[in-house]
């Protein structure tokens, strides 16, 4: 019965241990590329994370820029409108990125006014992509 025992020990260290090892791999992985902020262009400034989303209706997300320019190019097809703001964590509105209806193609520069979490809010019943670099 002993040894019995200990073989369960053993494997239940093990189970454990896998799966601490597979909670360090994904983790590092999935925090590793969030948390990467120093990419830089070839004149040495930092850029923008790349960022791109081709979807149908609303969507709401937190994104992460960092201070300086910002490009956002999109698109919407189909009928109805087509409504894109940018606001801080806070809900204060940074820009307003569009507002149109129908079919429409568009780029809206801006500058990041500090490094950190943003809210993206896009509203249409349409297919719509967007592209931010």
């Amino acid at each position: 019965m002993r040894k019995n025992s200990k073989a369960k020990l053993v494997i239940s260290f093990l189970f454990v241990a896998g799966l601490f090892v597979l909670a360090y791999f994904l983790l590092k992985g999935y925090v590793g590329s969030f948390f990467e902020q120093n990419l830089l262009s070839s004149d040495g400034k930092k850029i923008q994370y790349r960022l791109a989303y081709n979807v149908r209706g609303d969507k709401t997300q937190i994104i992460h820029l960092n201070k300086g320019d910002a490009l956002f190019e999109y698109y919407h097809e189909g009928p109805g409108s087509f409504f894109v703001d940018l606001k801080t964590a806070d809900g204060e509105l940074i820009k307003v990125l569009a507002d149109t209806k129908d079919d429409f193609e568009g780029k809206t520069e801006l500058v990041v006014p500090e490094t950190n979490a943003y809210l993206l809010t896009v509203k249409t019943s349409g297919i719509w992509g967007l592209d931010f670099k």
